[in-house]
């Protein structure tokens, strides 16, 4: 782990707070969206229904998402602090290609995640898988690699934790690109995204703790 200056102490407290924003997605989605919902089961109603702007039939499954404006607009504020949270975190580590490529690929899986906000599954499904496809994919590989990095920085908690929440993303993604059965995709689904934003919250929240004490250290 690098010795944080006072700028870079400040940097990552902003981007620590960003990434512990992303609560938001959850509270949003799971406590004011799900509970209108026509299907308000985890295991049943997919994802990406909580966000269509007219009620559909997904796979023989009738869905209707009346706040579904929450959820976009979750989605898309969301993605936009996932990315820009990991181009001011990436200072917490020492430049090289596997920290890049980590911070990077969340900045790509943030990237997704605001594509799909804005693009509600019923009107452009093409463009809406393909954003929420880069953000699961991206998103468990930038925890992955960011694992491992930790893991060679001496954060050992940090580090274990991204590798099995980051692999935990990208074998679920792998299972539900294979379509599971319609009764349980939603599962697979929250199985998949769950692990890799869940780990950005916590590690948002470490980073904060972090970024807050050094910064009080170097006013000394």
């Amino acid at each position: 782990m690098r010795e944080l200056t006072v700028t870079a102490s400040r940097r990552l407290l902003a981007g620590g707070l960003i990434w512990l924003s992303l609560l938001q997605v959850f509270v949003v989605n799971y406590a004011i969206v799900l509970p209108r919902a026509s299907n308000r089961s985890l295991v049943h109603e997919i994802i990406s229904a909580l966000g269509i702007t007219r009620c559909k039939v997904i796979d023989g499954i009738r869905f209707c998402s009346p706040w579904h404006e929450a959820a976009d607009s979750a989605w898309i504020a969301g993605g936009a602090c996932l990315a820009v949270g990991a181009l001011l975190n990436a200072a917490i580590l020492a430049p090289d290609r596997l920290r890049n490529m980590g911070f990077g690929a969340l900045t790509l899986s943030g990237v997704g995640l605001l594509a799909s906000g804005m693009n509600p599954y019923n009107l452009r499904p093409a463009a809406h898988l393909l954003s929420a496809g880069t953000c699961f994919i991206a998103g468990g590989v930038g925890v992955l690699l960011l694992g491992i990095a930790f893991r060679q920085a001496d954060r050992p908690f940090w580090g274990t934790s991204g590798i099995v929440c980051g692999v935990t993303s990208l074998v679920f993604t792998a299972l539900t690109a294979l379509k599971p059965d319609v009764g349980i995709q939603g599962l697979f689904e929250r199985t998949a995204a769950w692990p890799s934003i869940v780990w950005v919250i916590g590690t948002g929240a470490a980073i904060v703790r972090l970024a807050w004490r050094a910064s009080r250290k170097a006013g000394r």
